[in-house]
């Protein structure tokens, strides 16, 4: 069988053949060719075996933290207390603008309404209207869970898959808020290792992060820091096109509880401040298109580790690290590159800042 980690089960087809082979014949069977019918039966139960033997192997392995995926990766974490963050709806507040046709009636809940036609809100309640002129704010929710629903801006208008006559528009009054996607497992089993096997409780800087973390997939890093008696600050790394308002609430209440910290802690949450750089790069090596690939992804893997630690000093010669492994064998920074308006060049950052940029990479002749 393929070696792809450790296994708890370890099985070969063709030493399992030969072991049934023995035993046929030392209870007095024939030799055996192929074709022959005892050997198809024979194949057959072996076959049964080794799928045994695969399926006690896999459950095994489903129930580590290393291994397990999906729900076997949920139920290892719920056992721990450490939950999957799910995937929610975005929802917000519209204006319906009734127009003067005597005709009461009513919009029933779950009637859906687009703005661009591919994202589908519907009603959260039933709509009343008495026949006369004028306007109703109400709130609807996306029928799709995740970060997609957040795209619905303030001022948008919308209008209902089955038309209503007596609907002269629809505005949308604030942004749409509250969607996420469901975390992801490598994602949640990083959670798991680093935060699910404490305990509940706050007062550690490790705990306020890890409750901060749980609170929204769109968290890429959080941390906690006393600036004074008692006042614990939470600083937040947002993925793009979050809305930090909404996440900063949602924080700040998972935080509140009683049972959730220490009586005497004053909690503030807000979003780290960026210290921005620009890295113009030039580098040379083979001329292959495997080169380019592979100084796309070393670019990438440091952006990940420069820009998504809060408190992570600025350190351009890991980036040049990088290149150099994926087999760069020249590599500068050209003009126009800076960090926070000055040179290109290791700075340690405040704890509750991070670091923020863009990389541009251009093959050079060696």
């Amino acid at each position: 069988m393929e070696d792809n980690g450790i296994h708890y089960l370890t099985y070969d087809a063709d030493a399992l053949w030969s072991a049934m082979i023995d035993a046929y014949l030392d209870v007095g069977g024939d030799v055996l060719y192929p074709g022959d019918e005892k050997e198809m039966l024979l194949r057959g139960v072996q076959n049964i075996i080794m799928q045994a033997f695969a399926g006690i192997d896999n459950a095994l392995r489903m129930d580590t933290l290393r291994y397990a995926v999906g729900e076997y990766l949920d139920i290892y974490g719920e056992k721990r207390n450490c939950y999957r963050i799910v995937a929610t709806a975005a929802t917000t507040t519209i204006r319906l603008t009734f127009a003067a046709t005597g005709e009461a009636g009513t919009i029933p809940a779950g009637t859906p309404l687009t703005a661009d036609g591919s994202i589908i809100f519907e009603l959260e309640e039933d709509v009343n209207y008495t026949g006369y002129a004028g306007t109703m704010d109400v709130g609807i929710v996306c029928t799709e869970a995740g970060a997609k629903g957040n795209g619905l801006l303030t001022g948008a208008e919308m209008q209902f898959l089955v038309p209503q006559d007596n609907v002269l528009n629809v505005t949308v009054l604030s942004d749409a808020v509250g969607g996420q996607n469901e975390e992801d497992d490598d994602t949640y089993r990083a959670r798991i290792q680093r935060y699910g096997l404490a305990a509940a409780t706050t007062g550690t800087s490790e705990m306020y992060e890890r409750i901060a973390k749980e609170t929204s997939s769109e968290i890429i890093d959080a941390r906690a820091l006393n600036e004074g008696d008692l006042d614990v600050y939470i600083y937040l790394i947002l993925a793009s096109g979050a809305n930090p308002t909404a996440i900063i609430n949602a924080v700040t209440t998972a935080l509140s509880p009683k049972d959730a910290r220490p009586l005497s802690d004053s909690i503030h949450v807000a979003v780290s401040t960026a210290k921005t750089y620009t890295l113009n790069v030039n580098y040379s090596g083979a001329d292959t298109t495997d080169l380019a690939t592979a100084v796309a992804a070393a670019a990438k893997k440091y952006q990940a580790w420069q820009d998504e630690v809060i408190g992570q000093a600025f350190n351009p010669d890991m980036l040049k690290a990088y290149l150099y492994q994926a087999g760069c064998s020249t590599v500068t920074f050209g003009a126009g590159s800076e960090f926070d308006g000055g040179t290109v060049e290791y700075t340690e950052i405040d704890p509750e800042e991070c670091c923020k940029g863009t990389i541009t990479l251009t093959a050079v002749s060696a």
